[in-house]
């Protein structure tokens, strides 16, 4: 398959920008973000192609403001306090809609969009930042803010709110890298590095989207988080139910990012649990968008009508995690080596994913400037039954234990670990399998307190570039950790040493010996394949994440059709 070339445009951008930053203090703007974005004050918009859609409905020249959208959410949902918890629950919907970052990253297009900073300056030693504020850059005209303009002095509470949290990951990015910034007068932030990062300009970098969110110092100091959502981004919250739903209202008086934008009037997200009842709503056009479990239900939802749209595209991949510190059943590398030629991978992408799949190493394979190509991935699975029971032998395995294999209790995982069940069990690996609820059980047992010798997740790592990847390798493991407790020192040095190196074409060569290292020491990480995604929606809603030259996670470029005959009056 022709690989997808927006996901090349990260390391693109990356050459641009070092291009851009010769010399000393040179001042990212316009220039360095694109025409085609609005971050720096442009009020220029985004143009789609006229034609037709799937249903032979026309397509408008350009997207038009108005419309309610209206989502799913999986499950109950949390609080406010938009620091904490991912991207499906309120947490994750208040940090793209209702709050806003010094600048955003377009997981599509590889590119960044400066939304609450001017204009950002880097000094030729890579060690220090200076970023100017937007002087129309407000909070939301509601309590406690009132609508007061953003101050450097609300990105320092909030970023050092967000390293005091021990409950909080993701922080090494202020403890790691910072030295201490600085608010010289309201408009000027200054970052103060300890030591240079190659990877600041990225999402596991300083645009990580909850570790660097903004919040008004107000909320932060009066322990208001939970309980009050106040930004400076494109909505305001107007109701929340954590139960029954949370819905978002285009704030009245203006965004900073341009007087068209957001362009949907109304957000809401409601809280559907049943998977039938999500299909049924999307069927009746009760949702506008839903990820199908696989290509057999995108296949249905294309049944519910000519004006349905299915996106297919590379994912992330499914994790095995095994336990292999001094309390860890795999410990023993010719265990973990059994395990690598146990596994079939070909049988799980066939059997889980009906045969829609890529093989994957450390750096996932959209990612393909970065990642390993598949005939070499293909041969760190070599499917030989006979060398694993061979090493498993060797390293005394008793084949009478029986182990926990704990997971999300969600259909696909279900299907993942019963067939990883069958592969394991043809080494003498016997496993009780013990489904867990995501949010009570599995996410803050299971996994954050690694309470497990053997679990399996389909894990949405985030990230454009290929250091958060690698870092899941490391000891200390910035960003979502280290899953497995798994701990090497070549491991640490080489992932280390692509952090300094600012040069693409040698940090590119030092990314893809890391992987050959990794691989070389089966670790307890396994990622077997990348399966393909598929996403429906209607036709009238134009989703800007699936568009090219637009900044669709945080820049409030989805429209909706509102003329369209497709489209639901609401």
């Amino acid at each position: 398959m022709e690989r997808d070339p927006r996901h090349t445009a990260v390391w693109r951008k990356r050459v641009t920008r070092r291009d851009v930053l010769k010399g000393a203090g040179t001042a990212l703007g316009a220039a360095w973000l694109g025409s085609s974005l609005v971050g720096c004050g442009s009020s220029t918009s985004p143009q789609a192609t006229p034609g037709t859609g799937s249903g032979g409905t026309p397509v408008p020249s350009g997207p038009k403001r108005g419309g309610i959208g209206q989502f799913s959410v999986p499950g109950q949902m949390t609080h406010l306090n938009a620091q904490e918890g991912g991207d499906q629950n309120s947490t994750g919907i208040l940090m793209r809609h209702v709050y806003d970052h010094l600048f955003n990253y377009d997981y599509i297009n590889g590119r960044y969009d400066l939304s609450l900073a001017q204009s950002v300056e880097e000094a030729p030693d890579h060690m220090t930042y200076t970023f100017k504020l937007k002087p129309n850059a407000k909070w939301q005209n509601l309590p406690p803010v009132n609508g007061r303009n953003v101050t450097s002095e609300d990105v320092k509470v909030s970023w050092d709110s967000y390293a005091a949290n021990p409950r909080l990951t993701g922080k090494q990015i202020f403890t790691d890298y910072i030295d201490h910034l600085e608010t010289p007068d309201p408009q000027t932030f200054i970052i103060k590095m300890k030591q240079p990062f190659a990877w600041f300009f990225s999402t596991q970098g300083f645009g990580a989207p909850h570790p660097t969110i903004v919040m008004p110092k107000e909320i932060i100091d009066q322990n208001l988080m939970e309980k009050v959502a106040v930004g400076s981004g494109g909505y305001q919250v107007q109701e929340f139910d954590p139960a029954k739903n949370l819905v978002l209202r285009k704030r009245p008086d203006g965004w900073h990012n341009g007087p068209d934008r957001p362009y949907i009037d109304k957000l809401v997200f409601t809280v559907i649990s049943d998977t039938a009842a999500r299909s049924a709503a999307l069927k009746a056009k009760q949702i506008d968008q839903l990820a199908a479990r696989d290509k057999l239900e995108a296949e249905e939802f294309k049944s519910y009508g000519p004006d349905m749209v299915i996106r297919k595209e590379r994912s992330y991949t499914p994790v095995i995690l095994l336990r292999s510190d001094d309390q860890g059943f795999f410990k023993d590398v010719r265990v973990r080596e059994a395990i690598y030629n146990c596994i079939d991978v070909k049988d799980l992408i066939d059997r889980v994913d009906l045969g829609e799949g890529e093989y994957t190493g450390p750096v996932p394979p959209f990612l393909e400037h970065w990642s390993l190509p598949q005939d070499e991935l293909k041969k760190v699975f070599p499917h030989d039954l006979k060398k694993a029971k061979d090493l498993m032998a060797a390293a005394n395995w008793d084949s009478t234990k029986e182990i926990e294999f704990k997971y999300p209790s969600d259909q696909k995982t279900q299907l993942l670990v019963e067939v990883l069940q069958q592969q394991f069990a043809a080494i003498g690996i016997k496993t009780k399998l013990v489904p867990q609820d995501t949010t009570t059980v599995w996410t803050p047992d299971t996994f954050q307190k690694k309470n497990f010798q053997l679990t399996a997740v389909y894990r949405l790592y985030t990230g454009q570039s290929p250091d958060p990847y690698l870092q899941h390798y490391t000891t200390k493991g910035r960003g979502a950790g280290n899953d497995a407790r798994w701990s090497d020192p070549e491991v640490d040095a080489i992932v280390a040493k692509q952090l300094v190196e600012f040069d693409e074409a040698k940090q590119r060569q030092i990314i893809i010996d890391a992987q050959r290292l990794i691989l070389s020491k089966f670790p307890p990480i396994v990622k077997p394949y990348a399966p393909f995604v598929y996403t429906a929606n209607w036709d009238y809603y134009h989703d800007a994440r699936f568009e090219q030259a637009y900044v669709g996670t945080f820049g409030g470029y989805s429209w909706i059709d509102s003329d369209s005959p497709n489209y639901p009056k609401r």
